[in-house]
């Protein structure tokens, strides 16, 4: 069977889609005219009926009809295609793969007669190739030689990684992976980057391990992290490991760190002994950089107080160049929350993919440059790639299309793509159709308990469901027109008519005996930490004659230590120290700096500051240095309740909150900066109860 390019991958997407596709779709994801589509299927068709399959077109709708032992008959054949034709990007895929695959060199000659074209059009895909996916000329062409890819261990792995995403949706893939590799047809193509036995034993290694883990992983993050780990396991098996000492020492600090030597010698099936640690640093990031995005985090690391200040500078910034008030406790705390894990990705110079970043760059081109100029400004360490930027511009995008809604009907949003991509879904929703008052997101995990639990009158999801007991819509994550049109109509002939019993509304408001206590606990959890800090308060000059960092926190802790003789100094004074491994204390723009940490030795929660009589230099958070005149200094127990730990992040926010603000607690004015410490926390209190 021979079929030429565009008319083989209509057929893979008309063949792998759940429900039948619009022409004007189609058109395009290939990026051509609807009349070349339906030029196209002419092949289409005569290729489907030599297998008794037909294809319909009903309103514009594609379908194809036939029996399931047909269908199935037909897709076998389709996937163990060997193709004749290659389109243009499956010829670069496929030539970037066996690059990234091999660590000699390849013949030019030998990659055109795998691919049966001229060696004229290798190089020219080479020099596309470079354009398109490694953004710079990484390719070494040597006449007699062949040609290498000149690229790190790491950089490999990354581009593995995205090859792998671009063969397989990731739709599909974790439709496949969460019913356990049931789908045969899909499976083959599993071993496109990596071997498939590879990726079910991390999964089912990773499944083990992510129960026992302190916080959540997003399903998008869950998989990512599947094929991450598959690679680097086929990767050290082909004799390619990463190298044998740690880049960071401090790594093995971290907790995640006993769960990826775990995964590492499950996965691989080798000793402890025989991983090297490089690898074990390298998962042990990946596994930090998963962390569901409502994780509060530890106090002790740079990591929250880092993202809380740059999500205010960012947020005070894109404020400014739009003209837009988009200071909100809501957009401070998404944003916040998706900076945490792109934090980590950054200092651990890890690549990550964003399947919208063309959709955000030409739907919000203005936004785009605005965030990417404003986040240059702030984070100096190194530039941030654009699939980062592109998720901070969905959290602004949602922030400035929200409006207010009026009442009526629920609906349940199955998103895997991180809270940014989330928020946009929901606030496109509610713009387009104000009668849906509660929206609520779930992972796809938690979608059959959540649909038994409770009805809704809409399911919308990011996600190919497959064959499910319920009518749902998938939907693009930033929902186009057509597909708000398809819900408007679905939603008018409801019987409903946009109304819902007043007797369940009641119902819905009321809360249980048990919500009501665990509500009240939590009120009382923030009251005392807000009445603790107040009582702790205290501005304090520092006399810091030496003007090194060091002595100057040395004579800080001395004055506490008049406060609590149980204090000690020299363990706080380290703990406090090690931040600067991270990221620096200075805070840009400001005459700031701020210290923090969790200690044993510290009994209660302590927000304190300390003006300096000889403002010194110091290391900025996000890169250089800073003039630094006022530390201010922030301590938490060892056990302190999450509640607490999230009030305490959150006054980080307050050292650049505002111009004024930051005069104020700068000033070294004791009466007018306790006054304003007094206000601000008890708006905290109040928020968050």
């Amino acid at each position: 069977m021979y079929l030429s390019a565009r008319p083989r991958l209509i057929l893979e997407q008309l063949m792998m889609a759940p429900q039948p596709l619009h022409l004007a779709d189609v058109a395009e994801e290939f990026e051509v005219s609807e009349r070349t589509i339906r030029r196209d299927l002419k092949e289409v068709k005569a290729t489907l009926a030599t297998f008794n399959l037909k294809l319909t077109k009903e309103k514009h709708y594609l379908s194809v009809q036939g029996s399931e032992d047909d269908k199935q008959r037909f897709k076998w054949q389709l996937l163990d295609l060997t193709y004749n034709d290659f389109s243009p990007e499956e010829r670069q895929q496929y030539i970037l793969k066996e690059l990234l695959k091999t660590d000699g060199t390849l013949k030019l000659i030998g990659l055109a007669n795998d691919l049966n074209v001229t060696v004229s059009t290798i190089s020219n895909d080479l020099t596309k190739i470079e354009e398109d996916y490694l953004n710079s000329s990484l390719i070494s062409r040597k006449k007699g030689m062949g040609i290498s890819l000149n690229a790190s261990e790491m950089e490999k792995r990354g581009m593995l990684s995205d090859l792998f995403w671009k063969k397989y949706p990731k739709q599909q893939f974790m439709r496949v992976l969460f019913n356990q590799f049931a789908d045969e047809v899909t499976e083959g193509r599993l071993n496109y980057i990596t071997q498939q036995g590879h990726i079910e034993v991390v999964e089912q290694s990773l499944r083990n391990i992510r129960d026992s883990l302190a916080y959540d992983i997003t399903d998008e993050s869950y998989i990512n992290l599947v094929i991450h780990v598959a690679i680097s396991v086929q990767r050290i098996t082909e004799g390619n490991g990463m190298k044998e000492t740690l880049i960071n020492p401090e790594v093995v600090h971290y907790p995640e760190f006993h769960f990826a030597q775990e995964l590492l010698v499950t996965s691989l099936g080798l000793s402890l002994a025989e991983v090297p640690i490089g690898e074990v640093e390298f998962v042990t990031m990946h596994l930090r950089g998963a962390k569901a995005q409502n994780y509060v985090g530890d106090f002790n690391s740079n990591e929250q107080v880092q993202a809380v200040t740059i999500a205010t500078q960012l947020i005070a910034k894109v404020s400014e160049k739009t003209g837009s008030s988009l200071t909100s406790d809501s957009l401070l705390k998404s944003l916040t929350a998706h900076l945490r894990p792109a934090l980590r990705r950054l200092n651990a110079d890890m690549s990550i993919t964003n399947p919208l970043i063309h959709s955000i760059k030409r739907d919000y081109e203005e936004l785009f440059g605005i965030v990417q100029a404003s986040m240059k400004e702030i984070y100096h360490y190194q530039p941030v790639p654009e699939e980062e930027i592109g998720y901070l511009v969905l959290h602004f995008g949602a922030a400035l299309l929200q409006q207010e809604e009026q009442v009526a009907l629920s609906a349940l949003v199955v998103c895997a793509s991180g809270i940014g991509t989330s928020r946009m879904l929901v606030t496109r929703l509610k713009q387009a159709i104000p009668q849906l008052k509660t929206l609520k997101t779930i992972s796809l995990f938690e979608l059959t308990k959540e649909m038994e639990s409770h009805p809704y009158d809409l399911l919308v999801s990011t996600i190919d469901l497959g064959q499910v007991d319920y009518e749902y819509f998938h939907v693009t994550p930033i929902l186009s027109e057509r597909e708000i049109s398809q819900i408007e109509v679905y939603l008018q002939n409801k019987r409903s008519h946009y109304r819902r019993k007043q007797n369940r509304e009641e119902k819905e408001q009321q809360l249980t005996k048990l919500e009501a206590i665990h509500l009240l606990e939590n009120r009382q959890l923030y009251t005392e930490t807000v009445v603790t800090l107040l009582s702790n308060f205290q501005v304090v000059r520092i006399d810091n004659s030496l003007t090194t960092i060091e002595d100057t926190l040395r004579a800080i802790c001395t004055t506490l230590l008049e406060q609590d003789r149980r204090l000690d100094v020299e363990g706080l004074l380290q703990s406090l120290l090690v931040r600067e491994k991270w990221s620096g204390f200075g805070i840009a723009e400001t005459e700031l700096a701020l210290f923090h940490a969790r200690n044993a030795s510290i009994r209660q929660p302590i927000f304190q500051l300390f003006p300096l009589t000889n403002p010194i230099m110091m290391p900025a958070m996000g890169g250089g240095e800073v003039q630094v005149a006022t530390i201010v200094l922030l301590l938490a127990p060892e056990k302190l309740e999450q509640q607490g730990l999230e009030l305490m992040s959150q006054i980080s926010s307050l050292l650049i909150e505002s111009e004024a603000t930051t005069a104020c607690l700068q000033s070294g004015d004791s009466r007018r900066i306790t006054q304003f410490v007094v206000e601000r926390l008890l708006a905290f209190a109040n928020s968050y109860t």
